[in-house]
């Protein structure tokens, strides 16, 4: 890993409300000054939903943008798969671009991220292997993790669009983190969600290791409770976890957590709710309070201060896409000033 400190700068997950994108983009440029990531835009068009952005030349998934409708249709692609494979053992991404129809504002933040005066990394975003196997059903209602053939498609697929993506942002002359977002994992342990763990550890080690090997930083999103032992097994970098609703379930982990932070790990504290009841009454001193909290908690367990404040950085609980404009803009503000807040306090 890429010697990187969080020292408690502030990104985002990725998603925003939107539809214009300069204005997404304004609102990254002013409240994400060291750690800017590029906008999602659902509320633009159907292909920039999570499950739909990066699909694009996908083996086996079909896509109906007017009827908001994606699924799995399982017929021969033998020259498509092949050529997929030949791709990823050469490790040649330039044939899976993702283009500005799938993601606008990854090309638009192109003209705003050379003009960041304290620009420490970037921040790209891409859905995980389990996610978008566990949403991409065929006629049946059969999940695309089931039938091992696609599973791994999607695994390669995915990878490849990792590498791409991290060569884009490279251009920037800046460190590259890749978020790998996967909410699905949530559902793990459901009864409509069967899938073996160490299929899970695989597949997110398949990615990791690809955005590590293209010299970027791994970073892993899920908004709600899992298995975060599983999920630290994986190998990755950074883990981003909703420290609103469930920091006490994430420190609760706290052999698995001191591991990681001695082996360079880094905490993304999704501290800033993003759900309109919670963000209605949240204030600073609120966030600050719970935030501290948390970094007590770890320190008791035998994680230093300064280390732990040296690896966090701080986000939204999840992305803002489902919220108002103004809504979206109350949470970024309140993660900048969270940011600037603990900076100043702890010298950061």
């Amino acid at each position: 890993m890429p010697d990187f400190k969080g020292n408690c700068s502030a990104t985002a997950i990725g998603s925003f409300p939107h539809l214009k994108v300069e204005e997404a983009c304004n609102l990254i440029s002013r409240t994400l000054p060291e750690l800017p990531c590029w906008p999602q835009l659902p509320k633009v068009s159907f292909v920039e939903e999570m499950c739909v952005q990066y699909t694009e030349g996908m083996p086996f998934f079909r896509l109906e943008p007017g009827q908001k409708r994606f699924y799995l249709e399982t017929c021969e692609e033998g020259e498509v798969l092949e050529s997929l494979y030949e791709r990823y053992q050469r490790k040649d991404s330039s044939a899976d671009s993702v283009s500005d129809k799938f993601a606008a504002g990854l090309h638009a933040m192109r003209r705003y991220f050379p003009a960041f005066p304290h620009l420490r990394a970037v921040k790209g975003q891409i859905v995980g292997p389990v996610t978008l196997a566990g949403n991409l059903k065929d006629a049946q209602g059969v999940a695309a993790f089931h039938d091992p053939t696609v599973f791994d498609a999607i695994i390669k697929h995915l990878s490849m669009k990792a590498r791409w993506q991290i060569d884009f942002l490279s251009g920037f002359r800046a460190p590259v983190i890749l978020f790998v977002d996967e909410p699905y994992l949530s559902c793990l342990g459901a009864a409509f969600a069967t899938i073996e763990k160490d299929g899970v550890i695989k597949s997110l080690r398949e990615i990791f290791d690809n955005i590590k090997d293209s010299g970027a930083i791994a970073g892993i999103h899920c908004c709600g409770n899992t298995d975060w032992s599983m999920v630290l097994e994986s190998g990755v970098d950074i883990l981003s976890f909703d420290a609103f609703f469930f920091m006490d379930k994430v420190l609760g982990y706290s052999k698995d957590l001191k591991d990681f932070l001695e082996r360079g790990g880094v905490f993304s504290w999704g501290i800033v709710p993003t759900t309109s009841e919670a963000l209605k009454d949240v204030t600073l001193e609120v966030l600050m309070k719970k935030m501290e909290g948390g970094i007590k908690q770890l320190s008791q367990k035998g994680m230093a201060r300064e280390l732990v404040l040296e690896r966090s950085i701080l986000t939204p609980s999840c992305g803002t896409g489902t919220l108002t404009i103004a809504e979206s803009e109350k949470a970024m503000d309140l993660n900048y000033q969270l940011s600037l807040r603990l900076k100043e306090r702890y010298g950061l």
